[in-house]
């Protein structure tokens, strides 16, 4: 679940419209005022509370696990020889370790170990936020349609991401509106495992 955590973060989607469409434009009139020139859209829940957003969020959540799941055997394989090393220098300081070559050897080849898998956590540790940056990518592309249907129904010109917003009228929180238009004609959404860039794949732990 940690990675839920990280991933179900507010997606910012902006659209702007020129002019506003006549019909638009009429409904505003219509309703007495009560639509306005700009949306407030809550995307976090938008992906918690969609048919969509669901389903995105447990296809990622499963690559995540295939991932880890990729990473258990040699993992535990490594736990395993660091308890054996454990018990064998018991009672050695790093003198008498030293002195035992095929003990030294061993703790030299376990340490180069450690270091290959560390290097492969932080590898797919990349792939995985890269797979869940495409998969954004894709899932903006897909709900974009819908916002810009629900700003024209209020005749709204601006649709903006709640996060960016410190106080605002009820009326002009259109998520309910999003997600019930998206529930109505968007189901499931395809999500494939992506391998990082080489370029992202060379760059340090923690690098920009």
């Amino acid at each position: 679940m940690r990675f839920l955590k990280h991933f179900i973060v507010a997606v910012a989607v902006a659209a702007a419209f020129t002019g506003v469409a006549p019909e638009a434009h009429a409904q505003r009139n219509r309703g007495g005022g009560q639509a306005a020139s700009v949306i407030v859209i809550d995307y976090a829940r938008i992906i918690e509370s969609s048919n969509v957003g669901r389903d995105m969020t447990t296809k990622l959540n499963q690559i995540a696990q295939q991932m880890a799941a990729e990473l258990a055997p040699e993992g535990q394989a490594i736990q395993t020889e660091q308890q054996s090393l454990a018990q064998a220098t018991q009672g050695m300081n790093a003198d008498q370790v030293r002195r035992n070559t095929s003990l030294s050897s061993r703790i030299e080849q376990f340490e180069q170990r450690v270091q290959q898998f560390r290097a492969r956590q932080q590898a797919l540790g990349r792939d995985i936020e890269y797979t869940r940056q495409v998969t954004i990518n894709n899932f903006n592309t897909q709900i974009t349609p819908i916002v810009r249907q629900v700003m024209e129904a209020r005749g709204a010109g601006v649709a903006l991401d709640a996060t960016s917003v410190n106080l605002m009228q009820p009326n002009v929180n259109a998520t309910d509106d999003v997600v019930q238009r998206l529930n109505q004609s968007i189901q499931t959404i395809e999500v494939t495992r992506q391998a990082a860039p080489a370029q992202q794949q060379q760059q340090p732990a923690g690098g920009q």
